[in-house]
């Protein structure tokens, strides 16, 4: 569903005289339009419709119409042929049997024949392009006759006419068209809208004057305004920045909007640019100051005639939100610089093979961005990034962003890079260790004069209210303090209000600045007013419940997305349904384009279109009225999570990945945030480490520090930093852990004792021996006492206990304790049971530690047996016998026959359980190691070299594994003499 779809005629008359240039231009228009803009054929055959009798016509824009409905498309018609006005309000497009003075019968009214079509036809926006005489009259009559069908549906409309009302010159209108399509606008932003095209036109066409008319949000306009989803074509004026063609250009075309140079920004811009021999720049301000704007104009310098920089003055550039990761982040800027820098592409490639084969511990950042950057210092080319609002992204992800921006700004091999990052005032990152190099670029906030010119300067009529008055109460506005709420610390100043005020202006009424109403107020009257565009009501009248509810779900859904075009468009879909607001693509479209300066739309019209809230401190107002709508906070999440798990698209599971937790934790659903973790998990045990490490404190902030499932998390954290071979952190957190949770939750809580147990096992792998048996032996007392002897759990302590000793070289002693141990679980759990047969290859193992090795091997054999026959030949249970008993063929001097059963053991390990898992590496270490031991040096040093660059990526370089195969490795390559 959706798309955008594409009519174009051109027509000669033959009752009039030949133009000669309507089928050239016309084929011109719809090349342009479908090669660059995206557009497809909206009638069967592509190309565009040349000389159609008008019958011929009017069947053509029957099939475009009844296709776009059927897709929920954007349309576009495009005429260029002769056109007449008969009377007011009749404007007719010619056909070629068209006599010169027509009637509806023998030419295309175009007022009466779009409403027509508007009026069975739902469509997801209207583009018209007329290039004709006496055009004037089709403006006026689509201004009356097509708005009113429009509005009753929500929907939106651009139409764009060539002249007046006199007539038309050789084909100036869409002459002008391409020109501008093929050398851009500077000024304008991302994507050419039918607005921006009127001035060039206007210049071009001397002797001509094109009109332009917009409906949106149920406001007629011929203002620069509408929808940025009824775009043409990509702005090619804007291929040289930073952002083009990347999520954040439609984000920085609504930063942009509506620009007062005024001379307190003009010189901040200057101070950030004369600053550049600082590594580090920090534009600092409180929220809707334009801090972002600022670092937007540095992005389109073109916008602003005194900047002495061009496009390529910013590199790279990222607008941060709740979403953003350091993956995402390094993945977007590694992006941006392939395509920017020379070289770039190629350093990114160098840098993740050096990492393959690196003892270094690379990260992301490392790889995607700082490596491939150092490479690139000695090309003499300076390098600036813009990452801003270092402020938004979760908590744990705040801080590794903070690290990463200062290695950039650091390192000596660096020093061709400069960062400038957007911090919010007041939240502490001013002075964050880490940036204390950091210039500091305070913006001030702007007059209440600056704000009361931009919304003179928006075109939008004011409610009649004094002058002084007016400013005056501007300045109290932005004299407000922040919310005292403390979960949205932020208040609506600056260039902000200016925005919103722009668009309610006239509902600023005397009563309004009497009664001294605050910034919560104004997003109020801001969402009554879409509320009443949408249900097509005057300013008096109740709107309609049903568009109360649709503004409603669309603000609920999207404040719990948070701030930035972060949501997908089709998840909001999906989330509205769960809601029970039944509204298509279109219409959802619709609600947000009349929702206008409160929301932030990335690549708007497309199929990868994006919404989210357009600033922090609009979210206390919109929850407030969300909540009156009756579309509650804890809802929204569970539609986006109900979204969320039906849906299958890839945008969705990239979203989920970096948002699905934090929705889960605002509706209270800690286990299920906890459940959704545990399968964003991997083979890589330094991911999984870094996965927990930056959710930690999200749950810590929503359900406190004491709450079971924050304990969990913490307890899973540190088991994550065991697995990656940080023994020693591991022991210490879960030791802090142990207390918290006697305090919290007793000392006999299973929690608790799970984490005791975690630590004594751990503290085995640092080779505490003596504790760990002693730590096990308390364990086995405490199982028993509060579970009884004969639980799961206190048979898993006693192995446990029994696996340590043996560990320690108490081996009579771990066969007697399995033995017995064996008999019990087979008594009270069977002899199937996964865990009996556990115990059973413990026993063979610790017999052949203690040197009886023929027993063991009996064992091994009649326990893989029973495991093939009760598992599977599949299971990880199985699997583990295999290296045992491969083991032990090596360590018994059976080398050839453990090379044949190591082999054929990692052919199963591949396929089972793939390439990264800890026991598929280990096996190929061992592997490795037979073929040296059996003689073939060579062939074990080609094994070790990328099992270790393996073992570095997914275990991390510490891990003792990954030693162990760096020590073989070394001594491997000394005894074959390199």
């Amino acid at each position: 569903m959706g798309g955008r779809l594409a009519l174009v005629v051109g027509s000669e008359c033959a009752a009039l005289g030949e133009l000669g240039f309507t089928g050239e231009l016309a084929t011109g228009l719809y090349g342009t339009l479908t090669e660059f803009g995206g557009w497809r054929a909206a009638t069967e055959v592509p190309g565009p419709v040349l000389n159609p009798t008008v019958a011929q016509l009017v069947t053509a824009v029957d099939v475009a119409f009844d296709a776009a409905a059927r897709e929920q498309a954007t349309l576009l018609i495009g005429f260029v042929g002769h056109g007449t006005a008969t009377s007011a309000e009749d404007f007719f497009l010619l056909g070629q049997d068209s006599p010169a003075v027509p009637n509806s019968h023998t030419a295309f009214h175009l007022t009466q024949e779009i409403r027509e079509r508007l009026n069975r036809s739902a469509l997801d926006g209207l583009v018209v392009l007329v290039d004709a005489c006496e055009t004037e009259q089709g403006v006026l009559g689509a201004a009356r006759r097509w708005t009113d069908l429009l509005s009753r549906a929500a929907g939106r409309m651009e139409l764009l006419v060539a002249a007046g009302d006199g007539p038309a010159y050789a084909g100036c209108f869409t002459r002008t068209l391409l020109s501008t399509f093929a050398a851009g606008l500077p000024s304008r932003g991302e994507n050419l809208l039918p607005s921006d095209l009127v001035d060039p036109i206007a210049v071009a066409c001397t002797r001509q004057q094109p009109e332009h008319l917009s409906f949106t949000s149920g406001t007629v306009s011929a203002a620069e305004s509408g929808d940025p989803g009824l775009w043409l074509v990509p702005n090619i004026a804007r291929r040289r920045d930073a952002v083009t063609g990347r999520p954040a250009a439609g984000f920085v075309d609504q930063l942009t909007r509506r620009l007062l140079l005024t001379p307190a920004v003009r010189e901040t811009l200057d101070d950030i640019v004369g600053s550049g021999s600082y590594r580090l720049r920090g534009v600092i301000g409180p929220p809707g100051v334009g801090k972002s704007t600022l670092l937007a104009m540095l992005i389109r310098p073109s916008l602003v005639d005194t900047l002495p920089v061009a496009p390529e003055y910013i590199t790279a550039a990222v607008f941060l939100t709740v979403r953003s990761s350091v993956e995402a982040v390094a993945a977007e800027l590694s992006a941006q610089l392939s395509t920017r820098l020379p070289g770039f592409r190629a350093a990114v490639r160098a840098a993740r093979s050096l990492a393959r084969h690196s003892v270094t511990p690379p990260d992301v950042f490392d790889v995607e961005v700082r490596q491939p950057l150092a490479d690139l210092g000695g090309w003499g080319r300076r390098v600036t990034i813009v990452v801003d609002g270092l402020n938004e992204p979760e908590q744990g992800t705040q801080r590794l962003l903070v690290a990463a921006v200062a290695e950039l700004t650091r390192r000596p091999e660096l020093a061709h890079v400069r960062v400038i990052v957007g911090i919010r005032e007041g939240l502490g990152f001013e002075n964050d260790p880490e940036l204390r190099h950091m210039h500091r670029i305070v913006v001030a906030e702007p007059v209440a004069e600056d704000i009361a010119a931009i919304v003179e300067s928006a075109g939008y009529e004011r409610a009649a209210v004094d002058e002084q008055e007016w400013v005056g109460w501007i300045d109290a506005r932005l004299a407000e303090t922040p919310t005292a709420r403390a979960d949205y610390p932020a208040a609506a100043a600056g260039w902000l209000l200016a925005g919103l005020l722009a668009e309610i202006a006239t509902e600023v009424t005397d009563r309004v600045v009497a009664e001294d109403i605050g910034v919560d107020g104004l997003v109020a009257l801001r969402v009554g007013a879409a509320i009443r565009a949408a249900a097509d009501d005057g300013p008096d009248i109740a709107p309609n419940i049903a568009d109360a509810w649709g503004i409603g779900a669309v603000l609920g859904v999207l404040v719990a997305a948070g701030v930035g075009p972060v949501l997908p468009l089709e998840l909001l879909d999906a989330a509205m349904r769960e809601l029970g607001a039944e509204v298509s693509i279109a219409g959802i479209r619709d609600l947000t384009v009349g929702l206008g300066v409160l929301v932030s739309r990335s690549r708007p019209g497309t199929a990868d279109e994006s919404l989210g809230i357009a600033h922090a401190a609009l979210l206390p107002g919109l929850t407030d009225e969300c909540d009156r709508l009756g579309v509650h906070s804890e809802d929204a999440h569970r539609a986006v999570i109900a979204a969320i798990e039906a849906g299958t698209t890839e945008r969705v599971a990239d979203y989920a990945r970096g948002a699905a937790v934090r929705h889960y934790l605002a509706y209270g659903a800690a286990a299920a945030a906890f459940g959704y973790l545990e399968s964003l998990e991997t083979t890589r045990v330094v991911d999984n480490r870094d996965l927990w490490a930056a959710w930690l404190p999200s749950f810590t902030a929503a359900m406190g520090p004491d709450h079971r499932v924050t304990l969990l998390v913490r307890n899973h954290l540190a088991n994550c930093r065991g697995r990656s071979g940080e023994f020693a952190t591991a022991v210490t957190e879960l030791e802090e852990l142990a207390r918290d949770q006697t305090r919290v939750l007793g000392a006999d809580d299973l929690d608790t004792v799970t984490t005791r147990y975690d630590i004594a096992d751990w503290r085995g792998h640092m080779g505490q021996l003596e504790r760990t048996v002693a730590d096990f032996e308390r364990l086995v007392i405490d199982h028993a006492r509060v579970l009884g002897t004969d639980h799961p759990w206190t048979l898993r302590a006693r192995n446990s206990l029994a696996y340590w000793r043996s560990e320690r070289g108490s081996l009579r002693r771990a066969v007697i304790e399995f033995e017995q141990l064996i008999a019990d679980q087979e008594r009270i759990l069977g002899p199937v049971d996964p865990q009996t047969l556990r115990t059973r290859l413990h026993l063979a193992r610790s017999r052949a530690m203690a040197g009886e090795l023929a027993r063991a091997f009996t064992e091994f054999e009649l326990l893989l047996v029973d495991q093939v026959r009760i598992l599977g030949p599949d299971d990880a249970q199985t699997l583990r016998t295999r290296i045992s008993v491969a083991r032990w063929r090596r360590e018994s001097g059976e080398t050839a026959r453990a090379i044949t059963e190591y082999a054929a053991l990692l052919t199963d390990q591949l396929r089972i359980l793939g390439p990264d898992h800890p026991d598929t590496l280990h096996t190929r270490n061992c592997l490795a190691g037979c073929h040296g031991e059996a003689g073939d040096v060579g062939v074990a040093i080609a094994e070790f070299e990328p099992l270790l660059a393996d073992q570095i990526r997914v275990l991390g370089p510490d891990h003792p594994h990954t030693l162990l195969t760096h020590s073989n490795l070394e001594y491997w390559r000394a005894r074959s003499g390199g």
